[in-house]
């Protein structure tokens, strides 16, 4: 299920920072020299943004902590003789 928020947000991502772009450009009158730069640096923050976002979102909670004096790992089974 991940993968297709991802896909989903990907998708409108790009739309949103064509327009982003489109804005600044109308903005300064006229278009900008390094064009695919910029539109690399508004994509890229906005998706690092919004996948850490989904990811916190989608993970299950973290476990607690052991109290002080329990073990943190399960205890062997007994060995038994043969």
């Amino acid at each position: 299920m991940e993968l297709l928020y991802f896909t989903i947000i990907g998708g409108a991502l790009y739309l949103i920072s064509e327009r982003i772009l489109a804005r600044i450009e109308q903005a300064r009158g006229s278009l900008l020299p390094q064009r695919s730069l910029i539109f690399f640096v508004i994509i890229f923050s906005l998706s690092m943004a919004t996948f850490a976002g989904i990811r916190a979102l989608t993970e299950p909670p973290p476990a607690p902590p052991a109290a002080a004096g329990q073990e943190t790992q399960t205890p062997a089974p007994p060995k038994t003789a043969n």
